[in-house]
């Protein structure tokens, strides 16, 4: 009996055994698993991060580069618009300074004057303004053969903008050779020029 009893104890030991090597082995296999799929989770996790990474650089890249070339668009607009504007200065600046000079001045009016005469115009009236008006009496006598055969009529008025108006056909028509005027007719001629340097540049 007691051999029966040691057989009976040796096989529940046997099985006892078997049954934690095989839990062992069950409980081991599974926590590979589970170490294995962390590991991938970690590694997935990894290369999704890595590509957001590069999503997120690639996409900053983009936009540093479009606010550069925002910024240059902005400086080229800036620089176009204060080089239009010194051009301005500089040809108002000329433009004052050649209306200053009084024998100009009275050339200019006799050759406009002539110009229309010769297109068969009459009744021409000059008015002259600024600084020029102080020259009516004495372009009036200068014109004076002119104005007895087409009708020429010479006013001045400080109050007016420097420079010289023709009107012809009864004031229908004016012609303005202010100052003002011919400084912004040379800056529009000028513009495309300007535009065109830029451009270039």
């Amino acid at each position: 009996m007691s051999e029966d009893l040691q057989a009976l104890l040796e096989r529940i030991r046997s099985d006892g055994v078997e049954k934690a090597a095989a839990e062992a082995k069950s409980i081991t296999e599974a926590a590979r698993k589970e170490a294995e799929a962390i590991r991938q989770a970690a590694r997935d996790d990894a290369a999704k991060t890595r590509e957001e990474a590069k999503r997120a650089a690639a996409a900053s890249a983009a936009h540093a580069q479009a606010t550069i070339k925002q910024a240059m668009r902005d400086v080229k607009l800036q620089l176009a618009a204060d080089l239009q504007r010194q051009v301005a200065d500089l040809l108002a600046a000329d433009v004052k300074a050649a209306f200053a000079d009084k024998a100009r001045v009275s050339e200019w009016v006799g050759k406009a004057v002539d110009a229309y005469l010769r297109g068969g115009e009459g009744g021409i009236e000059v008015e002259l303004g600024g600084s020029a008006a102080e020259m009516a009496e004495s372009l009036r006598d200068a014109l004076a053969a002119k104005a007895a055969a087409g009708g020429v009529e010479v006013t001045g008025s400080p109050a007016f903008p420097e420079g010289f108006t023709l009107r012809l056909d009864g004031g229908r028509v004016e012609q303005c050779f202010t100052a003002q005027a011919v400084t912004d007719a040379l800056a529009r001629l000028l513009r495309p020029e300007l535009a065109a340097l830029l451009k270039d540049a």
